[in-house]
């Protein structure tokens, strides 16, 4: 990846390294620059203390990425994709990264085998995850520097989720409650000892004894909806760890919101619901 600027009057005189530092580049990735990247002005290579010019152009290179992790051929689902960031729409049932229970198949594993089809020199940074069982959209940043750009500042990314739960949920509300993981264990629980967690949740209609409501969350916990929605007595419909289920839930990232890094331009991306189809 590439970025170059051409430097104005304001910047005039300034170190290369006090200009980057300006632009959001952290000094762990411009000391990554310096060692295994590059740094141009007008084509020429400088150190950080070069002082810049106003009219000049700064480029810098950022290294290749390590790969590491095995490729998977398994078709991904691209609902947006430019130079920085992909938006892709996860099947339920695809783990987002390895672990000791799924070390291959994953998205992550898909995403490797994707960059490698077009040349990509990257690992994978997920901006947001979703858990196995739960299916949408999640953000994915092509390079290091975009995924430390978009984690800067959680809060310009809008989240929402729909899922059917159990029983008749009679208004519209929110759940400021704390979630807390004991241990190993993969259940989480409603505990002081937790961390700070709300989700605001809109029903969007009744049928058959059931709710479909939609969820905006402001924390990103683990199992957060799952955990929120039992705790108020509506479990998801079948949901095992929190229900009485079988294990198989609809939990849907229906919509994600976000500012661009790169061009500031606010992306809304939303998927349609199968009965909106």
């Amino acid at each position: 990846m590439k970025r170059q600027w051409i430097i104005s009057k304001q910047d005039h005189q300034s170190r290369i390294d006090d200009f980057l530092f300006r632009q959001g580049i952290s000094k762990k990735a411009l000391k990554s620059i310096k060692m295994k990247g590059e740094i141009l002005v007008d084509y020429q290579h400088r150190t950080v203390r070069y002082l810049l010019n106003a009219g000049e152009t700064l480029m810098i290179h950022y290294p290749p990425e390590e790969k590491t992790m095995q490729p998977y051929d398994f078709p991904l689902k691209i609902v947006y994709e430019d130079d920085y960031l992909l938006v892709i729409d996860k099947p339920s049932g695809l783990p987002s990264i390895p672990t000791r229970t799924h070390p291959f198949c994953t998205l992550a594993n898909a995403l490797t085998f994707y960059y490698q089809q077009i040349g990509l020199t990257s690992t994978i940074h997920l901006v947001n995850r979703l858990d196995k069982e739960t299916s949408g959209l999640m953000i994915v940043a092509k390079y290091r520097y975009i995924h430390d750009r978009m984690m800067k500042d959680l809060k310009h990314i809008d989240r929402r989720y729909r899922a059917h739960v159990r029983g008749i949920v009679t208004s519209d509300g929110s759940i400021r409650l704390p979630i807390y993981k004991q241990d190993k264990q993969m259940k989480r629980m409603i505990d002081e000892r937790g961390k700070e967690a709300c989700t605001h949740y809109h029903v969007r209609r009744i049928e058959n004894g059931c709710s479909l409501v939609e969820m905006k969350l402001e924390t990103g916990r683990t199992h957060q909806i799952r955990v929120h929605m039992a705790s108020i007595g509506h479990p998801l419909i079948g949901d095992s760890l929190y229900g009485d289920g079988l294990g198989h839930f609809d939990l849907d990232s229906y919509q994600v919101g976000f500012i661009h890094p790169i061009t500031k331009q606010c992306i809304v991306i939303i998927k349609k619901a199968a009965h909106d189809e």
